[in-house]
């Protein structure tokens, strides 16, 4: 089973200082799901908790700069 755009992010935002533990009914996925479309979930998986410039960014994601400028 393909492990969803969605998953991913989740385990990211769980190895930040914050947090983001799952949950027994999956709401975390779906709260993801309502602020994230796919495309924007795939390129939060590549942020840090450090600023940094939309071409470093999207180096790491392996897009364009603008591509990751639109998120």
């Amino acid at each position: 089973m393909r492990t969803s755009v969605y998953h991913n992010l989740a385990r990211h935002l769980d190895d930040l200082p914050g947090g983001y533990p799952a949950t027994d009914n999956g709401l975390e996925l779906e709260i993801l799901k309502h602020l994230f479309s796919p495309e924007e979930a795939q390129l939060a998986t590549h942020l840090t908790v450090i600023a940094e410039d939309a071409r470093v960014v999207a180096r790491r994601a392996g897009l364009t700069v603008h591509q990751a400028e639109q998120g």
